[in-house]
C-alpha cells in the first residue's frame, strides 16, 4: 500500500446521495431531497420539499437504484420495491428469515445493489452471544422480476461487499476475527466460493484490517472504491475491480484513529459528475484528495 496520492485542494463542496453517487446534472425546478434520519422507533428517510423545506413524507431506510426509479427496503419480514417519487410500494416479497439489506457505510446506510441496479443482495447471520457469527446466508434477487436467483449459505462470518453488473461475481468480506479479514469471491454461476483471496495488486497482500467507512462504485460498475480507517495507520482506499477480481490499495494522508483523535473516521468519497475523478474528503483534517480514474489506476 505504498502508492502515494497527490493532494489537489484544501476545500471542496461535494453533494452525495445516500448511495454515494453524484448526479450528472443539477435538477431543474422543484425537486425532492431524500435525507436519512433517526427516530426513536426506527431509522427512516425523510422526503423534503426543497422550496418549502418541509418534510412531507417518509420512507423506511433503504437503498435506491442509480436512476432513482426504484427504492428497496426491508420491513416486517418482506422486501419492498418502492416508487421513490410517490412512496407507493409496487412489489412486496416475503423473506424466509430475518434477512436485511447489507450496510454500505459505517453509519448504517444500506446497500446491496449492483451498480446497474439489476441485482440486489440481502444477508443474515447465525449468531451466538459475544462471538462472530457461525454461518452467513445471502439471497440474491434479480430485480427485473424480484425473483431469487441464488440462495447462498456459508460457514463462518461473511459480509456483503459488492456484486458485479453481470451478477456472476459476489464479493464478500470474510472475517478472521473482529478486526482482520479477507476479500473473497463467490461464483454465482458455479455456486462455490473461490479458494483464492482477492489480493492487493501492489504488494500481493491478502489480509486486511480496518473499519469500512463508505464506498462508491464507478459509473460503469467496474470498480468499487471503499475507504477504510485504521487504528494504527492512516486511512486507505480499497479499489476493487469487480470484473477481474483484484484490488489496489491507495494510502490517504493522516494517521490512525485513537480514543482522543477520531479525525481519520471522517473520510468520505464522491465521484465527479463525469465519473473521471474520485474525491476523498476529510473535513476534520481539512483536505481533499483527487484521484484520476481515466485509465485507472493512474494517480
Amino acid at each position: 500500500m505504498a502508492m502515494r496520492i497527490r493532494l489537489m485542494a484544501l476545500v471542496a463542496l461535494i453533494l452525495v446521495s445516500a448511495c454515494g453517487r453524484v448526479s450528472s446534472a443539477a435538477p431543474a425546478g422543484n425537486y425532492r431531497l431524500y435525507e436519512a434520519a433517526a427516530r426513536p422507533d426506527a431509522p427512516m428517510v425523510a422526503l423534503i420539499d426543497t422550496r418549502s423545506r418541509a418534510a412531507h413524507d417518509q420512507l423506511p431506510l433503504g437503498t435506491p437504484s442509480s436512476d432513482w426509479k426504484h427504492y428497496y427496503a426491508v420491513r416486517s419480514g418482506s422486501l419492498l420495491d418502492i416508487d421513490p417519487e410517490t412512496g407507493t410500494t409496487t412489489m412486496r416479497v416475503g423473506l424466509p428469515g430475518d434477512y436485511m439489506l447489507p450496510p454500505a457505510t459505517n453509519s448504517g446506510i444500506p446497500g446491496g445493489l449492483s451498480q446497474n441496479g439489476r441485482w440486489l443482495v440481502l444477508q443474515r447471520f447465525d449468531r451466538q452471544a459475544q462471538t462472530l457469527p457461525s454461518k452467513s446466508h445471502f439471497l440474491m434477487f434479480d430485480t427485473s422480476g424480484m425473483d431469487v436467483r441464488r440462495s447462498i449459505d456459508l460457514d463462518g462470518y461473511f459480509q456483503f461487499d459488492a456484486i458485479s453488473n453481470d451478477g456472476e461475481r459476489l464479493f464478500l468480506i470474510q472475517y478472521i476475527n473482529s478486526s482482520d479479514y479477507h476479500v473473497r469471491v463467490y461464483s454465482v454461476g458455479g455456486g462455490a466460493l473461490d479458494p483464492n483471496f482477492v489480493v492487493d495488486k501492489n504488494d500481493g497482500g491478502d489480509a486486511m484490517n480496518g473499519l469500512k467507512l463508505t464506498g462508491v462504485a464507478s459509473h460503469d460498475g467496474q470498480w468499487l472504491f471503499s475507504v477504510y480507517a485504521r487504528a494504527n495507520q492512516g486511512a486507505f482506499i480499497h479499489a476493487l475491480n469487480l470484473d477481474a477480481g483484484f484490488a489496489v490499495c491507495l494510502e490517504l494522508p493522516g494517521t490512525g484513529y485513537t480514543d482522543t483523535d477520531r479525525s481519520s473516521l471522517d473520510w468520505s468519497l464522491a465521484l465527479s459528475p463525469d465519473g473521471n475523478h474520485l474525491y476523498a474528503t476529510n473535513p476534520a483534517l481539512g483536505v481533499v484528495t483527487t484521484i484520476l480514474l481515466k485509465d485507472y489506476p493512474t494517480v
